[in-house]
């Protein structure tokens, strides 16, 4: 095809390695959303049809544990094909040319999940300011349309941010992370070192009228922990944590130092698992099981809050409702650079216009790409607001994600099974790889399943999953549309991209 018409837009990204070593591993937490978890698990526990036997500590291990063949996916892949879009190629370049409609539809649908699940996250910061400003002493009482507008602006100007200079958008992500992680850690301090009698005196603030500690903890009956209740509880983990391991990946080309490419995803997990689990620890040693568990089902306390009012400190409890906040904005903040990656991934292979590959010669972003983001987030914040009036109505789009994971994890094995590429990976390497990549496959077909049984629980609507279908055909579509267009125009088969492995 000569120089003017090759596989690719052009013979390199483009893109500058500006993510060190704390940036790859804060992107990752961050989009494992720890603090939103913590903050969320009333919502989840007060549909369950029971709470016996919920408890979140041990569910968050065994939730890990089903996390770890993606781990190693992720690790390997990312250690010997650090691409921008990540997960995209390692599928694409794994199921080939003649299944790159099929590669298309999943990723599109997992870009549009990424969005919905952003937008889930802007309206649910709105529900945690009004949570914990009146602890604050401030009057918060907002309508549908001024969370609907605060939740936009709030995803607004981080993508603004994120236009203005990568760099700028990498540094705000990493320092909203960090700061974030101090608050949770300071929380959990408040909550392991207040006596047992102290933490009950103060939560009674939290408590409507009339209603004390003990009628609380009474209301719990049974044992403290049933397995089947702990698999009850894994799509919550899918909705926020474990299998939320891609953002370091997707940006894996503009990492500085092989150490930070090699070492993101486990450092990462490991971190959002002590985390989260010592979180929910927290909240045992100080209020007690029994209260913890009927207390969050039934909409008087969450994490957050708790510690605040435990706390008995107002600098302390002010820091600890602004670092709840930052959590939200942190996991936009990764957002915000992370699917435009995707997209750009999408467009240097030719399927998607040019313009969504475009750097913007004064600040060397793809500015289409941010706009994009946007655009759709808001449109379905504003769906999930005026139609639902709750952002657990957009749980349910996260099957898309975990078929596409199931597919990431097919991809895998085959890459392990055909050593696939010269990337030097060892046999044992490839055996690690194709193993996982089937443990992977099983357990989001696992997960998949727990969604699909019971959508009163985890959002399965007319809005979830219609968006995520629409997606999904969209991409097929656009596909077959691209490849026929450059066909008959400039006499080039896309498809030839899906055989090779992009440059950085």
């Amino acid at each position: 095809m000569g120089g003017e018409y090759g596989v690719f837009v052009r013979e390199s990204t483009g893109l500058v390695k500006e993510a060190g070593f704390w940036d790859a591993v804060s992107i990752n937490i961050a989009n494992m959303s720890v603090g939103a978890a913590l903050a969320s698990i009333g919502f989840t526990l007060a549909v369950l049809p029971t709470v016996t036997g919920s408890n979140l500590v041990l569910a968050s291990l065994i939730a890990a544990l089903f996390a770890v063949p993606q781990v190693i996916v992720y690790s390997i892949l990312t250690t010997h094909i650090p691409r921008v879009g990540g997960d995209y190629v390692w599928l694409g370049r794994a199921l080939g040319p003649r299944l790159a409609w099929l590669t298309n539809g999943l990723v599109l649908g997992f870009i549009v999940e990424s969005l919905t699940y952003y937008a889930l996250i802007a309206y649910s910061a709105v529900g945690q300011l009004e949570s914990v400003l009146p602890i604050l002493g401030v009057g918060a009482s907002l309508n549908t349309y001024e969370e609907i507008v605060i939740a936009s602006a709030f995803f607004g100007i981080i993508v603004l941010v994120n236009i203005l200079g990568t760099r700028y958008g990498i540094r705000l992500m990493t320092v909203l992370t960090t700061l974030s992680m101090i608050g949770l850690l300071m929380a959990m301090v408040v909550l392991f070192a207040t006596p047992r009698s102290v933490a009950i005196s103060s939560i009674s603030t939290l408590l409507p009228k009339g209603v004390t500690y003990q009628a609380v903890a009474s209301g719990y009956k049974g044992p403290y922990f049933t397995m089947n209740e702990a698999l009850m509880l894994l799509p919550f983990f899918a909705i926020y944590v474990y299998p939320w391991l891609n953002a370091g990946p997707a940006i894996a080309s503009e990492i500085k130092g092989r150490s930070a490419v090699k070492w993101n995803v486990p450092l990462s997990f490991l971190i959002t698992l002590a985390l989260l689990t010592l979180g929910f620890e927290a909240m045992y040693h100080s209020l007690g099981f029994e209260f913890t568990t009927m207390a969050l089902a039934n909409g008087y306390i969450n994490f957050w809050t708790a510690a605040m009012v435990l706390s008995r400190n107002p600098v302390i409890a002010w820091f600890l409702g602004v670092a709840s906040i930052l959590w939200y904005l942190a996991i936009l903040a990764y957002g915000a650079i992370v699917v435009v990656r995707y997209w750009f991934a999408l467009a240097f292979d030719r399927v998607w216009p040019s313009f969504f590959a475009y750097l913007s010669p004064r600040f060397g972003t793809p500015i289409y790409a941010h706009i994009t983001d946007f655009l759709i987030t808001a449109a379905l914040i504003t769906a999930a607001g005026l139609l639902y009036n709750t952002f657990t109505a957009l749980y349910g789009a996260v099957v898309e994600a975990l078929l596409y994971y199931m597919f990431v994890g097919i991809g895998a094995a085959v890459m392990g099974l055909l050593k696939y590429g010269s990337f030097n990976m060892g046999g044992g390497i490839r055996a690690s790889l194709t193993i996982s990549g089937v443990l992977m496959a099983i357990v989001m077909a696992y997960l998949t399943y727990e969604f699909l049984a019971y959508p009163s629980i985890w959002g399965g609507n007319w809005l979830a999953y219609g968006v995520e279908l629409a997606a999904v055909a969209l991409g097929m579509i656009i596909y077959l549309v691209s490849r026929y267009i450059n066909v008959r125009k400039y006499g080039f088969d896309i498809s030839i991209a899906y055989s090779e492995i992009p440059p950085e």
